[in-house]
């Protein structure tokens, strides 16, 4: 019996470190080029603390900062994590860098280039303030298209994989989907005309089903404004949380209105839109359609900037 309870003790004990070594950053096993190709698609950034084993600050960095909960959930959201021994794989990345100073941070965009550089010791809340530096530098100089810039992806281009959870908590992977697959983009519920067009959508979903065709609905807005969109349209497909705008600008379908149009929509919409997006820049994609085959390449689209024009049912089901 006094065998069982400790048996029992350990695992409850086991339980509860896995449990606490899943908070703070998550450092992933990659190593700078697979950490590139993941950046793009998940439309991150890099972050590696470079290290040493020798070095005092480091270890207390591992110890005290990184496991931090918020600044865990911050990082996570925003950075593709490497945790990466300076005098060992580190060797060609301290050498490019010129790091002299332990521990070093570097803040690397998706084709490696340098964004920001810190070195020594920070508590979590300092760590938090570096990381949110970071992500503004980023999306202020990261350039924004006007509407009459944004060209969108042609026929004939391939689409890399991506990832994003739906109404249903369900995660779609774009590389899982072994059919031709039908992506809609809209503004938000917000949007009269989107969803009025998810309503029509409905019509043909026997007919996607008959083709074993897939169509998800690509929507920049937060989970909880999502439920708004299936509440008001009563849509059956799909519809995936565009977080930080990375699918659509995967297909460059991403803009940025003219002032006069935000002003609009934040005067007479106020936080359902404002509030409802990954950040207040207030981006919006547009309202195109592309079926894509089952390798990925487009074999059609519908790209007008005019929201008010969407593709038709008919000449959906023509392409399939």
């Amino acid at each position: 019996m006094f065998t069982k309870i400790i048996y029992t003790f350990l695992f409850l004990v086991t339980i509860s470190f896995n449990a606490q070594s899943t908070k703070g950053i998550s450092f992933q096993a990659k190593n700078v080029e697979e950490a590139k190709i993941l950046a793009k698609q998940q439309n991150k950034l890099i972050f590696i603390d470079l290290y040493t084993t020798w070095c005092g600050p480091c270890k207390l960095m591992k110890k005290n900062t990184f496991p931090n909960p918020e600044l865990g959930e911050f990082f996570n959201k925003n950075f593709i994590s490497l945790y990466i021994d300076a005098e060992k794989e580190g060797t060609e990345l301290a050498k490019k860098f010129k790091i002299v100073n332990y521990p070093s941070f570097l803040f690397l965009d998706h084709n490696g280039e340098l964004v920001q550089y810190e070195y020594g010791y920070y508590n979590a809340a300092q760590f938090l303030n570096v990381g949110q530096s970071v992500l503004e530098k980023r999306n202020t100089t990261k350039k924004t298209h006007t509407l009459s810039e944004v060209k969108g992806k042609i026929v004939g281009e391939s689409i890399p994989d991506f990832t994003a959870k739906d109404q249903f908590e369900k995660t779609f992977s774009l590389s899982q989907e072994k059919k031709k697959t039908i992506l809609v983009f809209i503004r938000g519920q917000w949007c009269p005309y989107c969803n009025k067009y998810l309503e029509s959508l409905q019509n043909i979903a026997p007919e996607l089903e008959s083709k074993n065709v897939r169509l998800v609905i690509i929507s920049p807005e937060k989970p909880e404004f999502i439920e708004k969109t299936v509440s008001k349209t009563k849509t059956a497909y799909s519809v995936l949380y565009d977080e930080n705008y990375r699918i659509a600008e995967l297909f460059d379908v991403l803009y940025t209105p003219e002032k006069k149009t935000l002003d609009f929509y934040e005067k007479h919409l106020g936080d359902n839109f404002r509030k409802s997006r990954s950040d207040e820049s207030g981006r919006l994609p547009v309202s195109a359609t592309y079926i894509l085959d089952e390798n990925q390449k487009i074999v059609w689209r519908h790209f007008n900037p005019d929201y008010k024009e969407r593709a038709s049912l008919e000449d959906i089901l023509k392409q399939l």
